[in-house]
């Protein structure tokens, strides 16, 4: 069996942790082939502070509590992500960045998909307008 490769955006990784997200069912389809290891999620070391944030933010729109937040962290924490930083990529983001008129966080995911040539999925319809590559995809294209 072939393992793909894929980027995920924190729009993604929060889909695995909040309640009542849209598109819900689209993102667990790709973490259960994470964890039954039919694909490989590349991230930058962004995803860390990202994922950190929206669930500080989450609770701050009671939409969790402290405990679910920092319960949810650690088995973010916990999953075997593959992370990427250097400094070649961060140059990248920032021309990205420049070029697409996006953020340097946004930027960053774009960067490392066009880096390993594999798709970034992503729930953000605006950078996938903005992105204008082939491998920036929405979430509901995941087909593994």
């Amino acid at each position: 069996m072939i393992v793909k490769n894929v980027v995920l955006d924190s729009s993604v990784i929060a889909k695995w942790f909040l309640p009542d997200e849209t598109f819900k069912s689209y993102a667990l389809k790709i973490k259960e082939d994470f964890v039954n290891r039919k694909v490989i999620v590349s991230v930058p070391t962004l995803i860390f502070y990202e994922v950190s944030n929206l669930l500080k933010t989450a609770i701050k729109r009671l939409r969790i509590n402290k405990h679910i937040a920092i319960k949810a962290y650690q088995g973010f924490l916990d999953l075997n992500f593959l992370v990427h930083s250097s400094v070649d990529l961060f140059k990248t983001s920032l021309e990205k960045a420049i070029d697409l008129d996006i953020s340097s966080y946004d930027a960053a995911y774009v960067a490392l998909a066009e880096y390993l040539k594999s798709p970034l999925y992503t729930a953000d319809d605006n950078l996938i307008k903005k992105s204008k590559s082939k491998l920036v995809k929405s979430l509901k294209d995941y087909d593994n």
